[in-house]
């Protein structure tokens, strides 16, 4: 019989809720209960998985972290991604996850903003740390997860086989509160580095509490192809911690494995992102298409057709608009929206859509989505020592998502596009300013811009326009590219181009970019990326 299981609407009416105080309360109630596991065959019971959260905390606190400091961390999904974050939380410090893509100068920027107390890194990705570290970034201690005796200049390493209880007690265990910072998120912004979202427990939590109804079976099975570094890889962490369920760990989706993975483990519950479902959707029908457990299903965006793919597959569907700076504003729910409706305001949130001013716009007129919540600390505290960006967001008091969008009669929102000069390529987002700064490095680009195009999986590749300087080789630049970039920012056009066009004020004009007659790029790459 399918329950209910009480969850508070918000954090601060319940703060056992919070994921750390969650966890090891379960811990404590059920400790042979199997809450992560890994597609890998491994298992983890709250139990065990309190054994591996106390010797982090060790291992942290021997290197000196406390209260307040950042704990950088390099780790693909896995069950050390989870109990590191929880460590560093119950010692007070914030974890700062960093996307395990990055390199060189993205990495090192990341790194050096966070102005972490250590860096906790899985052992491929090391070598990036000691690239950053030669080129003379500071790099603090680093803890490699693998315990392996043969330890770099710039890292330490620990055996964390053997748990060591009785050193607990000498620091600092403590539970978060709503308002305490659960985690820095790096997201890329309109202009400049990327930037550092920070995140309290209370926005944390409502972001899973509102992904999707959580009305399901208590013990439901999550699946969680996605990266923790994301919302989407934590929310589904937090959602299934709820629900008293259980989250498969897969380090990174794969289409050819979705199914197998979903039977194997009985899965229920998924949240599928960017071109995933578009893939599932090309997959060429069969007789095994229903013959599976999962029937919760959040897609961001929707499939072109969501009756065809929830008759297909047996799933329901629900959608949202969601960002890294606030908490599941926007969602459908399972109940009927219109066509290419992200939702209605789910209870706590105020939305508007307002022009340039920050007047509102006429029913079913274009404007940027404005939001606030009633609840504190449901959206971010800022962004990381950036001040000025963080009051640009929150002029008029109202938190400016940059996004266009429009809302009919009924109160249905619509996400049309990005105000941003964002491009959303695979789930990540790409900053174009920070990756025009990386094109410009090459000796023969004389400057250079980025934009998004739609490819036939409903998602975006970068195509770049360049301005050449002598001796510009279309190949070799590309190479130069590859060596640096991480494989999301890679691009699939690069058109050579006598000059960009601007405006008076020397602003690139992207949007006559975007309508320029260019079927006949000079480079296209071979396969996607």
């Amino acid at each position: 019989m399918d329950s209910s299981p009480y969850l508070p609407a918000r954090l601060d009416e319940d703060e056992t809720f919070a994921l750390p105080t969650l966890l090891r309360r379960r811990a404590e109630e059920n400790p042979d209960r199997v809450f992560l596991r890994s597609v890998d065959g491994d298992d983890l019971s709250y139990g065990d998985l309190e054994t591996r959260v106390r010797a982090w905390m060790n291992a942290l606190a021997a290197v000196g972290v406390r209260r307040g400091d950042r704990v950088v961390t390099l780790l693909p999904p896995s069950f050390d991604a989870v109990a590191v974050w929880m460590a560093a939380a119950r010692l007070g410090a914030v974890e700062t996850p960093v996307n395990t893509a990055l390199r060189g100068s993205l990495l090192a920027h990341v790194v050096s903003d966070a102005d972490p107390r250590c860096v906790v890194c899985a052992p491929r990705f090391l070598p990036a740390i000691e690239e950053i570290a030669a080129g003379g970034a500071p790099v603090p201690v680093v803890l490699d997860v693998s315990g392996d005796a043969e330890a770099a200049a710039t890292r330490t390493t620990l055996d964390l086989r053997a748990p060591t209880f009785d050193r607990i007690t000498e620091v600092e265990d403590r539970a978060p509160r709503p308002f305490d910072v659960a985690t820095i998120v790096y997201t890329s912004g309109t202009s400049g580095r990327s930037k550092g979202v920070v995140v309290p427990w209370a926005q944390e939590y409502a972001t899973a509490r509102w992904l999707m109804p959580l009305d399901g079976r208590a013990g439901d099975v999550w699946y969680g192809p996605w990266a923790m570094f994301h919302v989407s890889g934590k929310v589904g962490l937090y959602s299934s911690a709820l629900l008293d369920g259980q989250l498969v760990i897969r380090d990174g989706f794969s289409t050819s494995r979705f199914w197998e993975d979903v039977r194997r483990f009985e899965v229920t519950s998924t949240m599928l992102v960017a071109s995933t479902v578009a893939y599932l959707s090309s997959q060429q029908p069969t007789a095994r298409d229903r013959q599976h457990t999962l029937r919760n299903v959040c897609a961001a965006p929707l499939p072109d057709d969501p009756d065809a793919f929830s008759a297909r597959f047996g799933v329901r569907l629900s959608t949202l608009f969601n960002m890294t700076e606030v908490a599941s504003p926007i969602s459908t729910g399972w109940s009927g929206a219109p066509r290419g409706s992200c939702g209605r305001p789910r209870p706590g949130v105020e939305a508007r859509v307002v022009d340039e001013n920050g007047d509102d716009v006429p029913i079913g007129e274009t404007g940027e989505l404005v939001l606030r919540m009633s609840a504190p600390h449901e959206v971010m505290a800022g962004y990381w020592r950036a001040p000025e960006a963080t009051v640009e967001a929150w002029r008029d008091l109202w938190f400016h998502t940059g996004d266009a969008v429009r809302r009919d009669e009924d109160g249905w929102y619509y996400f049309l596009d990005r105000l941003k000069d964002t491009i959303r390529r695979g789930g990540e987002n790409i900053s174009s300013t920070e990756l025009e700064a990386l094109v410009n490095e090459h000796p023969s680009v004389v400057e250079s811009a980025a934009i998004g195009v739609p490819n036939s999986y409903g998602d975006r590749d970068v195509k770049l326009f360049i301005v050449p300087g002598p001796a510009f080789d279309v190949e070799e630049f590309a190479r130069f590219l590859d060596e640096r970039l991480p494989r999301y920012m890679r691009p699939t056009y690069i058109s050579v181009i006598d000059a960009l066009p601007k405006t008076h004020t020397a602003r690139i004009k992207k949007a006559q970019l975007r309508a320029l007659d260019d079927d006949t790029p000079v480079w296209v790459r071979e396969a996607a990326v």
